[in-house]
C-alpha cells in the first residue's frame, strides 16, 4: 500500500464527520453552529484526501497478484470509497445547488442515509488498520502535521466553495445556518409536512379531544379544544426540519408558561413530557417550556391534521422532531429532560 496513513486519516475524518453531524442534529444554539463548521471542514478535508486514497484503491485493482490475495477486502474498500464519495458529493451539492429531492427524499436526507450505511464498512476498515490507531502513532510528528494540514486544507476548500457560490449567486447562499432551505413561510397551512419515522396522522374528533396536564403539579388540569381556541398568545417561530427545509410562521394558541403557572409545578418539578396521541413524545426543561406555545392556529388558520390538529407544540430554537404534533398530554416530571433518547426512536 502506497499511502497507509491515508486510510487511517479517512477513518478519523469520517468519524469526526459522523460525530459532528449527529451533534448538529441533536443540539441547538452555538453547539449546532460549531458542530456544522467542524462537519464541513472534515468533509472537505476528506475530498482533499481522496487524491491519496484513490492511489491506494487503484494499486490492488491494477495488480492481479494483490487483488487475488484478498478480493473481499478490496471490494469492501471500493464500496467504502464509493459510499463515502457519494455522501460527500451530496453534501457539497446540497450546500451549493439548493434544495432538491430524489425519489421524494431530500438531498440532505440521502446524505445522512448514505453516511449511516458507511458505519459498518468503517468498522471493518477500522479492524483491518487497528494497529495504526495506537496512541503512539498519533503522537508522531508526521501524523500531527498531516492531520493539521488536512484540517487547514478542508477549511480553505470549504471557504473557497462558499465564496465562489456567493459570487455566482448560487441557491446555496440562501440556506439557513443548519443547511435548511426556506419553504412556505407566512403561508398559513401551506408549508411542507413530515412525520418522524412511523408516526401517522390520526383521526381526531375535536369535540371529544382533551388536553391533560398531570404529574408533579398542585392542580391537574384538563382543557377542551374550545378552551384552547379562546387563548390567543401569538408567537413567530421557525420550524426547521432535519429533512432540509425551514418555515417561519405566526403561531397562535396557549402559552405553556400560562398552562404551567395554572397547574402549579411542585418544588421538585424539573421537566415536562409533551406527548402525542400517537405515543410520540419529547422532554424539555421547565425553563425551556416556559417559552413554548401549544398552537391551534397557524397564520390565522386552524391547523390542518397533517400539521398537528388539534394542537401542536411550537418550540423555538429546536429542530422539527421536537415540535410534537397531535398533543393530548403534558406530564410534569421530577427527573431531568435528559431522560430520553437524543433522537426519537419511533
Amino acid at each position: 500500500m502506497k499511502y497507509p496513513w491515508a486510510n487511517v486519516l479517512i477513518l478519523f475524518l469520517a468519524g469526526v464527520g459522523m460525530a459532528t453531524g449527529f451533534l448538529a442534529l441533536t443540539s441547538d444554539g452555538s453547539l449546532t453552529v460549531v458542530s456544522l463548521w467542524v462537519h464541513r471542514i472534515s468533509g472537505y478535508a476528506l475530498i482533499f484526501l481522496m487524491a491519496w486514497k484513490l492511489q491506494n484503491i487503484l494499486q490492488p485493482i491494477l495488480d492481479k497478484h494483490l487483488w487475488s490475495y484478498s478480493p473481499l477486502l478490496h471490494l469492501a474498500s471500493i464500496g467504502l470509497l464509493l459510499l463515502l464519495f457519494s455522501a460527500l458529493a451530496l453534501g457539497a451539492v446540497w450546500s451549493t445547488a439548493g434544495y432538491f429531492t430524489y425519489w421524494g427524499i431530500s438531498g440532505v436526507s440521502w446524505h445522512i442515509y448514505l453516511s449511516l450505511l458507511l458505519l459498518p464498512l468503517l468498522l471493518v476498515h477500522l479492524r483491518r488498520h487497528r494497529r495504526l490507531l495506537r496512541p503512539r502513532y498519533w503522537a508522531e510528528r508526521r501524523t500531527l502535521i498531516r492531520t493539521a494540514g488536512l484540517a487547514v486544507a478542508g477549511f480553505v476548500l470549504w471557504r473557497t466553495v462558499e465564496v465562489v457560490a456567493d459570487g455566482l449567486d448560487l441557491p446555496g447562499q440562501d440556506r439557513r445556518f443548519t443547511g435548511s432551505y426556506e419553504r412556505g413561510s407566512f403561508s398559513g397551512n401551506d408549508f411542507p409536512s413530515t412525520s418522524w419515522l412511523n408516526d401517522k396522522t390520526p383521526r381526531v374528533d375535536s369535540s371529544q379531544w382533551r388536553l391533560q396536564v398531570k404529574g408533579r403539579v398542585a392542580r391537574p388540569l384538563t382543557y377542551s379544544y374550545d378552551d384552547l381556541l379562546e387563548m390567543d398568545t401569538r408567537l413567530e417561530a421557525t420550524l426547521d426540519c432535519t429533512g432540509g427545509w425551514y418555515s417561519t410562521q405566526e403561531w397562535q394558541g396557549a402559552s405553556l408558561r400560562d398552562i404551567l403557572e395554572e397547574a402549579g409545578p411542585t418544588s421538585d418539578a424539573a421537566s415536562i413530557t409533551v406527548r402525542s396521541l400517537t405515543g410520540y413524545y419529547r422532554r424539555f426543561s421547565l425553563g425551556e417550556a416556559a417559552d413554548y406555545l401549544l398552537a391551534v392556529r397557524v397564520g390565522g388558520e386552524v391547523l390542518e391534521p397533517r400539521h398537528g390538529y388539534p394542537a401542536r407544540l411550537v418550540s423555538p430554537g429546536k429542530r422539527g422532531y421536537d415540535w410534537v404534533k397531535w398533543v393530548d398530554y403534558i406530564e410534569v416530571n421530577d427527573t431531568s429532560k435528559w431522560w430520553q433518547p437524543p433522537l426519537p426512536i419511533t
